[in-house]
């Protein structure tokens, strides 16, 4: 049986209001904007965290800037204990117990056999420059 597929809005025919978002940490837009972090991982949640390739979201990190951003790959989920260590690398930790140690700080009562939603995404740019606005959270 084929799998069914999913049609992807024009973004630029939806208004901000209609975007998904992902909220990011303070200190996590730098490493966003330059391309060091490349994706996020998150405590997997069915339909919160379900993001399929092509799809543009907003990124609202508590630095005070959203960010357009572009999903890279349909959001692979796996078990904590299984994250490789490259894919540690992509969301700015050094290997799975320091990616454990950080995602504590977001969700205290983790445990390793839990589900990870990878969200892989990349920032929008026009012209070579990121798409971002201020944001509530802005100083």
């Amino acid at each position: 049986m084929l799998a069914a597929l999913t049609q992807i809005p024009d973004w630029k025919e939806l208004s901000l209001a209609e975007l998904k978002r992902l909220i990011f940490g303070r200190g996590l837009m730098g490493p966003a904007l330059t391309g060091k972090k490349k994706c996020s991982f998150r405590r997997y949640r069915e339909g919160a965290h379900d993001f399929t390739a092509g799809e543009v979201i907003l990124g609202e990190f508590m630095d005070g800037l959203t960010v357009l951003l572009r999903i890279t790959r349909d959001t692979q989920k796996k078990p904590f204990d299984k994250l490789s260590r490259s894919e540690c690398r992509e969301d700015g930790f050094a290997d799975a117990d320091d990616a454990y140690e950080g995602m504590c700080e977001y969700y205290p009562d983790l445990k390793r056999s839990e589900t990870v939603g990878i969200i892989r995404f990349e920032v929008l740019q026009h012209e070579g420059h990121p798409t971002v606005a201020l944001n509530e959270h802005a100083g």
